[in-house]
């Protein structure tokens, strides 16, 4: 854990309020361990089962959103049994996820600091209830933003979460930040004028969050919750 990140993120955090949260990756590793490939397998199996059998560029695809993604434009009829059978397979990895190390503790953190905290996600909002349950974080999060139901055109990078997100704080996006892995989570955050932070879970990351335009980088969520306790007259 780096002093200085701890430094310029508690300077951004005492800046703004709210926290937007990715799920996976900063909170957990919900496809981790090859379970994205295996779930990806599954969802092609539904299609195949109704006859539809995805291009050679999609057939070795180990990002079961991406499966989802092109049921939308080439199978629209079997959206809703491919999102079904995705939400039933996220929740089986959901209660099996490994946690992300401090992230809960961060959540903790953030509660005890009187700073609101909302999922923000492209994962199924069924998957990140169960597992914020089986975690006992339900009470600490303000509410969960997930995948808008057979909509995956409307998953990050679009502004739909966010902005749903913010409608449910009621406050200004400037006012808090989006905690994401992803390019895709800092494009969103910019687009929609939220303060991005990335978590680079790999040392690869650090630089593609950062040219991707992250305020900071943070390689552990460890760092963040330092931040927030710096940042924080209740926990001073």
């Amino acid at each position: 854990m780096s002093i200085d990140e701890v430094r310029e993120l508690a300077g951004l955090l005492r800046r703004i309020g709210p926290v937007l949260l990715d799920f996976d990756g900063p909170v957990c590793g919900i496809f981790a361990g090859g379970r994205n490939a295996a779930i990806a397998s599954h969802l092609r199996e539904v299609l195949a089962d109704h006859g539809v059998s995805v291009g050679e560029e999609l057939a070795d695809d180990p990002d079961p959103l991406n499966v989802l993604r092109y049921t939308a434009h080439a199978a629209p009829r079997l959206l809703s049994a491919v999102e079904e059978a995705l939400i039933d397979e996220e929740i089986t990895a959901a209660s099996v996820a490994v946690p992300t190390p401090h992230a809960h503790e961060a959540i903790r953190v953030c509660h005890a600091a009187g700073r609101m905290v909302v999922i923000v996600s492209n994962n199924s909002p069924a998957a990140i209830r169960t597992y914020l349950e089986h975690h006992q974080l339900t009470d600490h999060v303000r509410a969960i933003v997930g995948r808008a139901h057979t909509r995956p055109d409307l998953m990050k990078p679009h502004p739909d979460p966010v902005h749903r997100a913010l409608g449910i704080l009621e406050t200004a996006p400037d006012a808090c930040v989006l905690v994401g892995d992803s390019d895709t989570d800092i494009q969103v955050a910019l687009a929609t004028g939220v303060h991005p932070i990335g978590y680079a879970k790999r040392p690869d990351r650090r630089s593609q969050l950062a040219e991707a335009g992250a305020e900071v980088v943070v390689d552990s969520m460890e760092t963040f919750a330092a931040a927030v306790r710096a940042a924080s007259p209740l926990l001073s």
